[in-house]
């Protein structure tokens, strides 16, 4: 039986939904979210995702945004608690969520799991809360102090799980503990509808960054940076990549994309190797809404990324894709296909810095018929 009982979703009025998501994280996630809240649409779903950290750094600020944006447009959610940037507002959160009074608060954080459950129960004294924890320590003797906010906690059984398996089916088992719910297998694996709205701000937006009509080649949407340096590629390897596909055709254009406070830096750099090269090299990041980006995704004819939510969303729509991958959890690869193949950094501290030029140029043109030289 499920944690969380039919008898009591069937008397819930109002679930939070509480984890410090990235967007990988809710691509795959929102399946299930959107899944349970279909076989209970009585249930009012709210998204506690912010992290907690209370700071101002512009990249987790700049992220939660784009998440609320996407949330808001896939429709089966309603109030979402963003990142904040300091005590102050983090509490005001905290004081709107406890007007809701949530019913049931299903708590998915393992890292930060005693922070959590002691803001759920902050948050909700007569709610019914569920924590997913860390493998148990200490034999979990101590287990009963540290949640004594929670209801109910959970432990991932990986043994439960295949020894090669993806990031749905540990999701999906993770549901079906807690919730009872189970997505057909034909349905586990994300989609991503863009707004109809945004195709034309694509369409415009390639239109004036490659206006050249005598070299409107192959699109390639490439990504060298993440949130992590140990995940980042190094952007004179990336310039290097560029030459040599280009080689084969000089009218081929690539989209560098980054993020709005790397934007300028990169931006600098690019310019002065498209004076020297000669090449379509434009830079790219999300302006105005979060859509702007998987709009330009689906667009492109290849992708070539690190390990950050571009390699998710080009998975999700189907576009030929190579990515960089470090060996730790391995189940957020995509599947191996003949048009999906991810590159691990083997060799030196393991690092994507330690993938080379050489060995990603080499899978692209075999991935391309050898035809690139």
């Amino acid at each position: 039986m499920a944690i969380i009982t039919s008898d009591q979703l069937a008397q819930c009025q109002r679930m939070l939904f509480m984890s410090p998501v990235a967007l990988g994280d809710f691509l795959y996630l929102k399946t299930f979210l959107v899944a349970l809240k279909q076989q209970h649409p009585h249930i009012t779903l709210d998204i506690w995702l912010d992290d907690n950290r209370c700071n101002s750094d512009e990249w987790r600020l700049s992220r939660s945004k784009i998440l609320q944006q996407w949330m808001e447009a896939e429709g089966a959610f309603n109030l979402t608690y963003g990142c904040t940037d300091s005590p102050q507002a983090m509490q005001a959160n905290t004081e709107k969520a406890k007007q809701q009074k949530y019913d049931i608060i299903f708590c998915h954080t393992v890292s930060k799991s005693r922070q959590y459950s002691q803001l759920a129960r902050e948050i909700s004294s007569a709610a019914f809360i569920v924590s997913s924890i860390p493998k148990k320590a200490s034999f979990g003797l101590l287990n009963p102090w540290f949640f004594r906010h929670s209801n109910a906690t959970f432990v991932l059984e990986e043994t439960l799980l295949p020894a090669t398996h993806h990031i749905t089916d540990r999701y999906q088992l993770i549901f079906n503990t807690v919730t009872g719910l189970s997505v057909a297998a034909t349905e586990i694996m994300p989609n991503m509808i863009i707004p109809e709205t945004i195709l034309p701000v694509t369409e415009d937006w390639l239109e004036r960054h490659f206006n050249d009509p005598q070299r409107q080649g192959k699109l390639l949407f490439v990504n060298h940076l993440s949130t992590n340096v140990k995940k980042d590629w190094p952007i004179n390897y990336l310039f290097e990549l560029i030459e040599k596909i280009a080689k084969v055709d000089n009218g081929q254009r690539f989209i560098i994309n980054t993020t709005p406070e790397s934007y300028p830096e990169v931006s600098r750099e690019t310019q002065a190797f498209t004076a020297k090269s000669g090449l379509q090299v434009v830079v790219f990041t999300v302006d105005k809404h979060f859509f702007e980006l998987p709009s330009l995704i689906a667009k492109a004819d290849f992708v070539i990324t690190v390990d950050t939510a571009i390699l998710h969303f080009a998975f999700a729509a189907q576009r030929p894709l190579l990515a960089m991958m470090r060996q730790k959890k391995p189940y957020w690869a995509p599947p191996e296909s003949a048009t999906s193949h991810v590159m691990y950094a083997t060799q030196g501290k393991g690092h994507i810095a330690d993938i080379s030029v050489a060995q990603v140029h080499d899978k692209y043109r075999l991935m391309n018929g050898a035809t690139e030289s």
